[in-house]
Protein backbone atom coordinates (compact mmCIF):
# COMPACT_ATOMS: atom_id res chain seq x y z
CA UNK A 1 0.00 0.00 0.00
CA UNK A 2 1.45 3.52 -1.11
CA UNK A 3 0.49 7.40 -1.38
CA UNK A 4 1.21 6.97 -5.53
CA UNK A 5 -2.04 9.19 -5.93
CA UNK A 6 0.35 12.04 -5.60
CA UNK A 7 2.51 10.88 -8.45
CA UNK A 8 1.74 11.90 -11.66
CA UNK A 9 4.02 9.57 -13.74
CA UNK A 10 2.38 6.89 -11.97
CA UNK A 11 -1.47 8.48 -12.19
CA UNK A 12 -0.65 8.95 -15.77
CA UNK A 13 1.05 5.13 -16.10
CA UNK A 14 -2.11 3.69 -14.33
CA UNK A 15 -4.65 5.13 -16.02
CA UNK A 16 -3.41 4.17 -19.45
CA UNK A 17 -2.78 0.73 -18.14
CA UNK A 18 -6.72 0.73 -17.57
CA UNK A 19 -7.45 2.07 -20.91
CA UNK A 20 -5.65 -0.29 -22.54
CA UNK A 21 -7.67 -3.14 -20.86
CA UNK A 22 -10.60 -1.58 -21.87
CA UNK A 23 -12.08 -4.29 -24.92
CA UNK A 24 -12.54 -2.05 -28.12
CA UNK A 25 -15.37 -3.70 -29.33
CA UNK A 26 -17.08 -1.69 -26.01
CA UNK A 27 -15.95 1.71 -27.23
CA UNK A 28 -17.06 1.18 -30.58
CA UNK A 29 -20.36 -0.31 -29.35
CA UNK A 30 -21.01 2.71 -26.85
CA UNK A 31 -20.40 5.76 -28.27
CA UNK A 32 -19.87 7.93 -25.20
CA UNK A 33 -17.57 5.32 -24.17
CA UNK A 34 -15.69 5.68 -26.83
CA UNK A 35 -15.69 9.36 -27.39
CA UNK A 36 -14.79 9.85 -23.22
CA UNK A 37 -11.61 7.57 -23.92
CA UNK A 38 -10.35 9.41 -26.97
CA UNK A 39 -10.61 12.36 -24.93
CA UNK A 40 -9.06 11.38 -21.97
CA UNK A 41 -6.23 9.86 -23.67
CA UNK A 42 -5.32 13.22 -25.21
CA UNK A 43 -5.33 14.51 -21.88
CA UNK A 44 -2.58 12.12 -20.96
CA UNK A 45 -0.73 12.50 -23.85
CA UNK A 46 -0.75 16.79 -22.95
CA UNK A 47 -0.14 16.20 -19.51
CA UNK A 48 2.98 14.68 -20.51
CA UNK A 49 4.33 16.97 -22.34
CA UNK A 50 4.23 18.74 -19.03
CA UNK A 51 5.88 16.80 -17.13
CA UNK A 52 9.71 17.56 -16.27
CA UNK A 53 12.81 14.98 -17.04
CA UNK A 54 12.82 14.49 -13.44
CA UNK A 55 9.92 15.38 -10.65
CA UNK A 56 9.85 18.05 -8.42
CA UNK A 57 8.85 18.40 -4.95
CA UNK A 58 5.77 19.90 -5.77
CA UNK A 59 5.41 17.12 -8.60
CA UNK A 60 5.68 14.43 -5.74
CA UNK A 61 4.08 16.19 -3.00
CA UNK A 62 0.85 16.62 -4.42
CA UNK A 63 -0.75 15.93 -7.95
CA UNK A 64 -2.20 19.20 -9.46
CA UNK A 65 -2.41 18.55 -13.07
CA UNK A 66 -2.28 21.27 -15.87
CA UNK A 67 -4.33 19.90 -17.74
CA UNK A 68 -8.33 20.21 -17.48
CA UNK A 69 -10.14 16.74 -18.03
CA UNK A 70 -7.38 15.29 -15.95
CA UNK A 71 -8.09 17.69 -13.35
CA UNK A 72 -11.57 16.69 -13.55
CA UNK A 73 -10.59 13.13 -13.41
CA UNK A 74 -8.22 13.84 -10.26
CA UNK A 75 -11.38 15.14 -8.47
CA UNK A 76 -13.50 12.61 -9.01
CA UNK A 77 -11.31 10.16 -8.61
CA UNK A 78 -10.74 11.26 -5.10
CA UNK A 79 -14.17 11.71 -4.05
CA UNK A 80 -14.41 8.31 -5.64
CA UNK A 81 -11.82 6.88 -2.73
CA UNK A 82 -13.32 8.48 -0.09
CA UNK A 83 -16.34 7.26 -0.52
CA UNK A 84 -14.88 3.63 -0.81
CA UNK A 85 -12.59 4.14 1.59
CA UNK A 86 -13.60 6.67 3.96
CA UNK A 87 -11.02 6.44 7.17
CA UNK A 88 -8.81 7.96 4.27
CA UNK A 89 -10.20 11.07 4.02
CA UNK A 90 -8.67 14.42 5.00
CA UNK A 91 -9.27 16.54 8.41
CA UNK A 92 -8.55 19.87 9.60
CA UNK A 93 -6.63 17.96 12.21
CA UNK A 94 -4.48 16.11 10.14
CA UNK A 95 -4.45 17.47 6.69
CA UNK A 96 -2.97 15.24 3.91
CA UNK A 97 -1.81 16.46 0.78
CA UNK A 98 -4.32 17.13 -2.20
CA UNK A 99 -4.51 13.69 -4.00
CA UNK A 100 -3.21 11.22 -1.13
CA UNK A 101 -4.69 8.44 -0.54
CA UNK A 102 -3.39 5.17 0.47
CA UNK A 103 -4.19 3.02 -2.40
CA UNK A 104 -2.71 -0.19 -4.33
CA UNK A 105 -0.07 1.05 -6.81
CA UNK A 106 -1.47 3.37 -10.00
CA UNK A 107 1.46 1.95 -12.03
CA UNK A 108 0.22 -1.11 -11.70
CA UNK A 109 -3.17 -0.75 -12.85
CA UNK A 110 -4.81 -1.13 -9.36
CA UNK A 111 -5.84 1.72 -7.32
CA UNK A 112 -8.16 3.25 -10.25
CA UNK A 113 -11.31 1.14 -10.12
CA UNK A 114 -12.22 0.47 -13.46
CA UNK A 115 -16.02 0.41 -13.13
CA UNK A 116 -15.32 4.34 -11.89
CA UNK A 117 -13.01 4.64 -15.13
CA UNK A 118 -16.03 3.60 -17.34
CA UNK A 119 -18.43 5.75 -15.71
CA UNK A 120 -16.48 9.38 -16.12
CA UNK A 121 -15.79 8.31 -19.59
CA UNK A 122 -19.57 8.15 -20.48
CA UNK A 123 -20.27 11.43 -19.07
CA UNK A 124 -16.55 13.32 -19.84
CA UNK A 125 -18.28 14.40 -23.33
CA UNK A 126 -21.23 15.93 -21.73
CA UNK A 127 -19.26 17.42 -19.19
CA UNK A 128 -17.10 19.11 -21.90
CA UNK A 129 -19.74 20.46 -24.33
CA UNK A 130 -21.09 22.39 -20.81
CA UNK A 131 -17.88 23.90 -20.06
CA UNK A 132 -17.77 24.94 -23.96
CA UNK A 133 -21.50 26.26 -23.54
CA UNK A 134 -21.06 27.98 -20.52
CA UNK A 135 -21.79 31.88 -20.72
CA UNK A 136 -21.51 34.97 -18.17
CA UNK A 137 -24.29 35.83 -16.67
CA UNK A 138 -26.57 38.44 -19.14
CA UNK A 139 -26.92 41.16 -16.57
CA UNK A 140 -24.51 43.48 -14.99
CA UNK A 141 -23.45 42.59 -11.12
CA UNK A 142 -25.87 44.63 -8.80
CA UNK A 143 -24.22 47.78 -7.47
CA UNK A 144 -23.41 47.07 -3.40
CA UNK A 145 -22.87 49.86 -1.11
CA UNK A 146 -19.02 50.05 0.37
CA UNK A 147 -18.91 52.38 3.54
CA UNK A 148 -16.27 54.91 3.47
CA UNK A 149 -13.90 53.36 5.90
CA UNK A 150 -14.30 49.93 4.89
CA UNK A 151 -12.02 46.52 5.15
CA UNK A 152 -11.76 44.17 2.42
CA UNK A 153 -9.86 41.10 3.09
CA UNK A 154 -8.50 39.30 -0.39
CA UNK A 155 -7.15 36.44 -1.16
CA UNK A 156 -5.93 34.24 -4.52
CA UNK A 157 -6.32 30.66 -5.52
CA UNK A 158 -6.92 29.34 -2.00
CA UNK A 159 -9.60 26.44 -2.36
CA UNK A 160 -7.46 23.59 -1.36
CA UNK A 161 -9.21 22.81 2.15
CA UNK A 162 -5.90 21.62 3.75
CA UNK A 163 -2.81 23.22 5.74
CA UNK A 164 -1.71 26.33 4.26
CA UNK A 165 -5.26 27.22 2.75
CA UNK A 166 -6.44 26.32 6.87
CA UNK A 167 -3.75 28.88 7.97
CA UNK A 168 -3.79 31.69 5.68
CA UNK A 169 -7.82 31.67 6.99
CA UNK A 170 -6.79 31.60 10.32
CA UNK A 171 -4.76 35.12 9.96
CA UNK A 172 -7.60 36.54 7.80
CA UNK A 173 -10.06 35.73 10.32
CA UNK A 174 -8.10 37.81 12.94
CA UNK A 175 -7.56 40.38 10.35
CA UNK A 176 -11.80 40.60 10.13
CA UNK A 177 -12.18 41.01 13.76
CA UNK A 178 -9.58 43.39 14.03
CA UNK A 179 -11.24 45.44 12.16
CA UNK A 180 -13.88 45.81 14.98
CA UNK A 181 -17.17 47.56 13.79
CA UNK A 182 -15.91 48.19 10.55
CA UNK A 183 -17.50 47.10 7.73
CA UNK A 184 -15.43 43.91 6.21
CA UNK A 185 -15.58 42.09 2.66
CA UNK A 186 -14.39 39.16 1.64
CA UNK A 187 -13.07 38.63 -1.64
CA UNK A 188 -11.84 35.37 -3.20
CA UNK A 189 -9.69 35.59 -6.83
CA UNK A 190 -11.09 32.01 -7.98
CA UNK A 191 -9.85 28.45 -7.83
CA UNK A 192 -11.07 25.51 -5.98
CA UNK A 193 -9.04 22.90 -6.49
CA UNK A 194 -8.37 20.16 -8.89
CA UNK A 195 -11.60 21.34 -10.41
CA UNK A 196 -14.14 23.36 -8.28
CA UNK A 197 -16.19 20.31 -8.25
CA UNK A 198 -19.89 20.36 -6.06
CA UNK A 199 -18.15 18.39 -3.59
CA UNK A 200 -14.96 20.48 -3.48
CA UNK A 201 -16.49 23.72 -3.37
CA UNK A 202 -18.02 22.35 0.02
CA UNK A 203 -15.28 20.39 1.56
CA UNK A 204 -12.45 22.44 -0.44
CA UNK A 205 -13.87 25.89 0.28
CA UNK A 206 -16.91 26.69 2.22
CA UNK A 207 -15.96 24.68 5.51
CA UNK A 208 -12.38 26.57 6.21
CA UNK A 209 -13.92 30.11 4.68
CA UNK A 210 -13.00 32.44 7.14
CA UNK A 211 -16.52 34.06 7.23
CA UNK A 212 -18.92 31.68 8.88
CA UNK A 213 -21.67 33.59 9.95
CA UNK A 214 -24.08 35.09 7.01
CA UNK A 215 -25.25 38.39 8.35
CA UNK A 216 -21.51 38.99 9.12
CA UNK A 217 -19.71 39.76 6.31
CA UNK A 218 -20.53 40.29 2.59
CA UNK A 219 -17.83 37.42 0.66
CA UNK A 220 -17.64 37.49 -2.90
CA UNK A 221 -16.08 35.08 -5.27
CA UNK A 222 -14.70 35.12 -8.61
CA UNK A 223 -14.39 32.32 -11.80
CA UNK A 224 -10.98 30.83 -12.11
CA UNK A 225 -9.59 28.59 -14.41
CA UNK A 226 -9.67 25.46 -12.12
CA UNK A 227 -13.66 26.00 -10.91
CA UNK A 228 -14.36 25.98 -14.99
CA UNK A 229 -12.81 22.57 -15.16
CA UNK A 230 -15.88 21.29 -13.47
CA UNK A 231 -17.83 23.56 -16.08
CA UNK A 232 -18.76 26.05 -12.79
CA UNK A 233 -20.66 23.16 -11.46
CA UNK A 234 -18.84 24.23 -7.35
CA UNK A 235 -19.08 27.79 -8.09
CA UNK A 236 -22.76 28.95 -9.78
CA UNK A 237 -24.28 25.99 -7.81
CA UNK A 238 -22.89 25.63 -4.67
CA UNK A 239 -20.33 28.59 -3.32
CA UNK A 240 -22.11 31.38 -4.81
CA UNK A 241 -25.58 29.64 -3.36
CA UNK A 242 -24.29 29.81 -0.09
CA UNK A 243 -26.15 32.73 2.25
CA UNK A 244 -22.23 34.12 2.94
CA UNK A 245 -22.27 35.22 -0.81
CA UNK A 246 -25.96 36.15 -0.38
CA UNK A 247 -24.84 39.47 -2.06
CA UNK A 248 -23.10 38.52 -5.24
CA UNK A 249 -26.15 38.66 -7.40
CA UNK A 250 -27.47 40.52 -10.85
CA UNK A 251 -29.43 43.62 -10.98
CA UNK A 252 -32.25 41.09 -11.80
CA UNK A 253 -31.82 39.12 -8.56
CA UNK A 254 -29.71 36.20 -10.72
CA UNK A 255 -26.01 34.54 -9.22
CA UNK A 256 -23.49 36.46 -11.14
CA UNK A 257 -19.76 35.51 -11.15
CA UNK A 258 -18.49 39.32 -11.32
CA UNK A 259 -19.04 41.94 -8.22
CA UNK A 260 -19.19 45.60 -8.20
CA UNK A 261 -18.81 47.62 -4.60
CA UNK A 262 -18.88 51.33 -4.38
CA UNK A 263 -19.22 54.41 -2.48
CA UNK A 264 -18.70 57.81 -3.60
CA UNK A 265 -15.09 57.35 -3.64
CA UNK A 266 -14.27 53.88 -4.91
CA UNK A 267 -15.48 51.68 -6.98
CA UNK A 268 -14.31 47.75 -6.55
CA UNK A 269 -14.68 45.87 -9.37
CA UNK A 270 -14.86 41.99 -9.84
CA UNK A 271 -14.25 40.71 -13.14
CA UNK A 272 -14.82 37.06 -15.17
CA UNK A 273 -11.97 36.06 -16.99
CA UNK A 274 -12.06 32.70 -16.82
CA UNK A 275 -15.94 32.23 -18.77
CA UNK A 276 -14.65 31.93 -22.10
CA UNK A 277 -13.48 28.08 -23.49
CA UNK A 278 -10.62 28.60 -26.62
CA UNK A 279 -9.79 25.21 -28.20
CA UNK A 280 -6.18 26.74 -28.46
CA UNK A 281 -6.06 27.36 -24.67
CA UNK A 282 -8.51 24.51 -23.31
CA UNK A 283 -6.74 24.34 -19.44
CA UNK A 284 -7.28 28.47 -19.67
CA UNK A 285 -4.03 29.66 -19.10
CA UNK A 286 -5.00 33.03 -20.45
CA UNK A 287 -7.66 35.41 -19.16
CA UNK A 288 -10.66 36.74 -21.28
CA UNK A 289 -12.66 39.42 -20.95
CA UNK A 290 -16.35 39.51 -22.62
CA UNK A 291 -17.17 43.01 -24.58
CA UNK A 292 -20.04 43.17 -22.61
CA UNK A 293 -18.17 43.31 -19.10
CA UNK A 294 -15.16 46.13 -20.96
CA UNK A 295 -18.63 48.06 -22.01
CA UNK A 296 -20.20 47.92 -18.31
CA UNK A 297 -17.06 48.63 -16.55
CA UNK A 298 -16.20 51.69 -19.05
CA UNK A 299 -19.67 53.06 -18.84
CA UNK A 300 -19.42 52.62 -14.81
CA UNK A 301 -15.82 54.67 -14.74
CA UNK A 302 -17.35 57.26 -17.18
CA UNK A 303 -20.31 57.73 -14.88
CA UNK A 304 -18.54 58.12 -11.79
CA UNK A 305 -15.60 60.25 -12.91
CA UNK A 306 -14.61 61.32 -9.55
CA UNK A 307 -14.26 57.92 -8.56
CA UNK A 308 -10.92 55.72 -8.14
CA UNK A 309 -11.58 52.14 -9.35
CA UNK A 310 -10.06 48.70 -8.53
CA UNK A 311 -10.33 45.86 -10.79
CA UNK A 312 -9.71 42.18 -9.70
CA UNK A 313 -9.76 38.85 -11.46
CA UNK A 314 -8.77 35.51 -11.47
CA UNK A 315 -6.06 35.86 -14.59
CA UNK A 316 -3.27 38.18 -15.32
CA UNK A 317 -3.06 41.33 -17.03
CA UNK A 318 0.49 41.22 -17.29
CA UNK A 319 3.29 38.67 -16.35
CA UNK A 320 7.10 38.22 -16.38
CA UNK A 321 8.06 36.64 -19.59
CA UNK A 322 11.38 35.75 -21.56
CA UNK A 323 11.25 39.39 -22.69
CA UNK A 324 10.15 41.67 -19.36
CA UNK A 325 6.61 41.99 -18.57
CA UNK A 326 4.75 40.80 -21.19
CA UNK A 327 0.41 41.45 -21.78
CA UNK A 328 -1.55 38.27 -21.52
CA UNK A 329 -4.90 37.62 -22.72
CA UNK A 330 -6.80 40.16 -24.28
CA UNK A 331 -7.24 41.70 -20.67
CA UNK A 332 -5.00 45.21 -21.69
CA UNK A 333 -6.60 45.34 -24.83
CA UNK A 334 -10.03 45.57 -23.48
CA UNK A 335 -8.98 48.00 -20.78
CA UNK A 336 -7.45 50.37 -23.11
CA UNK A 337 -9.33 52.93 -23.05
CA UNK A 338 -9.43 53.39 -19.15
CA UNK A 339 -5.74 52.88 -18.80
CA UNK A 340 -4.46 55.88 -21.08
CA UNK A 341 -6.97 58.12 -19.97
CA UNK A 342 -5.69 57.29 -16.25
CA UNK A 343 -8.75 55.68 -14.54
CA UNK A 344 -7.29 52.45 -13.42
CA UNK A 345 -5.69 53.29 -10.02
CA UNK A 346 -5.27 49.35 -9.29
CA UNK A 347 -5.73 45.82 -10.00
CA UNK A 348 -5.18 42.75 -8.27
CA UNK A 349 -5.26 39.43 -9.37
CA UNK A 350 -4.37 35.63 -9.03
CA UNK A 351 -3.70 32.64 -11.06
CA UNK A 352 0.18 32.74 -11.14
CA UNK A 353 0.81 31.29 -6.77
CA UNK A 354 3.20 34.28 -6.29
CA UNK A 355 3.23 37.36 -5.24
CA UNK A 356 4.61 40.24 -7.31
CA UNK A 357 3.97 44.05 -6.97
CA UNK A 358 4.27 45.49 -10.31
CA UNK A 359 3.55 48.98 -8.44
CA UNK A 360 2.52 51.61 -11.88
CA UNK A 361 2.57 49.95 -14.99
CA UNK A 362 0.94 49.37 -18.43
CA UNK A 363 -1.44 52.05 -17.46
CA UNK A 364 -2.46 50.68 -13.86
CA UNK A 365 -1.57 52.61 -11.40
CA UNK A 366 -1.08 49.43 -8.69
CA UNK A 367 -0.92 46.30 -10.29
CA UNK A 368 -0.34 43.39 -8.21
CA UNK A 369 -0.09 39.44 -8.87
CA UNK A 370 -1.62 37.67 -5.53
CA UNK A 371 -2.33 34.15 -6.06
CA UNK A 372 -0.12 33.08 -3.36
CA UNK A 373 -2.95 31.75 -1.24
CA UNK A 374 -2.19 28.33 -0.76
CA UNK A 375 -1.02 26.78 -2.89
CA UNK A 376 2.61 24.82 -2.71
CA UNK A 377 5.60 26.43 -5.04
CA UNK A 378 9.03 25.66 -4.80
CA UNK A 379 10.66 29.14 -3.83
CA UNK A 380 12.55 30.96 -6.73
CA UNK A 381 16.07 30.92 -7.08
CA UNK A 382 16.24 34.58 -9.10
CA UNK A 383 13.09 36.30 -7.71
CA UNK A 384 11.54 39.36 -9.99
CA UNK A 385 11.70 42.47 -9.57
CA UNK A 386 8.77 42.91 -6.78
CA UNK A 387 8.19 39.94 -5.92
CA UNK A 388 7.69 38.30 -2.35
CA UNK A 389 10.43 35.81 -2.09
CA UNK A 390 10.23 34.77 1.63
CA UNK A 391 9.54 30.74 2.57
CA UNK A 392 8.63 28.47 4.82
CA UNK A 393 10.23 24.77 6.13
CA UNK A 394 7.21 22.24 6.36
CA UNK A 395 7.77 19.15 8.75
CA UNK A 396 9.43 16.95 6.13
CA UNK A 397 12.18 20.15 5.81
CA UNK A 398 11.09 20.77 2.41
CA UNK A 399 11.49 24.78 1.50
CA UNK A 400 8.42 26.67 -0.13
CA UNK A 401 7.25 29.84 -0.68
CA UNK A 402 5.26 31.69 1.73
CA UNK A 403 1.39 31.86 0.99
CA UNK A 404 -0.71 35.00 2.60
CA UNK A 405 -2.96 37.10 1.99
CA UNK A 406 -4.12 41.13 1.30
CA UNK A 407 -5.64 43.85 3.43
CA UNK A 408 -7.19 46.80 1.79
CA UNK A 409 -8.29 49.68 4.12
CA UNK A 410 -10.14 52.00 3.12
CA UNK A 411 -10.06 55.67 4.53
CA UNK A 412 -12.26 57.98 2.96
CA UNK A 413 -10.28 58.86 -1.10
CA UNK A 414 -7.29 56.88 0.51
CA UNK A 415 -6.65 53.26 0.54
CA UNK A 416 -3.98 51.76 2.21
CA UNK A 417 -2.78 47.74 1.30
CA UNK A 418 -1.01 45.40 3.08
CA UNK A 419 0.21 41.93 2.65
CA UNK A 420 0.45 39.61 5.27
CA UNK A 421 1.92 36.32 5.49
CA UNK A 422 0.54 32.34 7.40
CA UNK A 423 2.11 34.17 9.99
CA UNK A 424 0.58 37.12 10.13
CA UNK A 425 3.78 39.23 9.39
CA UNK A 426 3.80 41.89 7.08
CA UNK A 427 5.62 41.87 3.88
CA UNK A 428 7.06 45.67 3.59
CA UNK A 429 5.59 49.09 5.05
CA UNK A 430 2.04 49.97 3.84
CA UNK A 431 1.03 50.92 0.21
CA UNK A 432 -0.91 54.07 0.16
CA UNK A 433 -3.05 54.62 -3.25
CA UNK A 434 -3.83 56.58 -5.24
CA UNK A 435 -0.08 56.43 -5.96
CA UNK A 436 0.78 59.96 -7.91
CA UNK A 437 0.94 58.52 -11.22
CA UNK A 438 -2.54 57.14 -10.68
CA UNK A 439 -3.94 60.30 -9.17
CA UNK A 440 -2.39 63.37 -11.25
CA UNK A 441 -0.46 61.66 -14.05
CA UNK A 442 2.65 62.30 -11.99
CA UNK A 443 5.52 60.34 -12.81
CA UNK A 444 6.60 59.69 -9.06
CA UNK A 445 5.05 55.66 -8.36
CA UNK A 446 4.16 54.63 -4.98
CA UNK A 447 7.20 55.72 -2.73
CA UNK A 448 6.52 52.12 -0.47
CA UNK A 449 6.99 50.46 -3.49
CA UNK A 450 10.90 50.54 -3.95
CA UNK A 451 11.04 47.05 -6.30
CA UNK A 452 8.75 48.37 -9.08
CA UNK A 453 9.23 46.74 -12.49
CA UNK A 454 9.94 48.83 -15.40
CA UNK A 455 7.29 49.42 -18.19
Amino acid sequence: MIDDAVDKSAVLAGTSHLLARTPRWRTLVDPRLGLGSLLLRGAMRAERKTLPEEPGQADRKAYIPRDMLLSLFQAEHEEHLDREHPEHLTTAEAPKPMGSRSVEPFSEGRGIDRGFVTGFLRTLPVHLFRRIRFRLPAGQPRQQPLAENARVVVVGDWGTGEGLAIEVAARMREAIEEAGDREVHVVHLGDIYYAGTPAEARRRFLDHWPVTDADEHPSWCLNGNHDMYSAGRGLTRVVLTDPRFAAQRTTAGAITTEFLLANRHWSLIGLDTSWKFRLRDPRGGAGHLSRRQSRWVTRHVQAHPDHRTMLFSHHQPITWGDHGVEPIGNLLDRTRALRQAGRLTGWLWGHEHKLIAYGDHSGIGYATCMGHGAILETPPEHPHPGEFDATFTDPEGLTWRMPGFAVLDLDGPTMRVRYLDKNGRTWRPEDVLPTPSADDGSAGGNPNDAARAGS
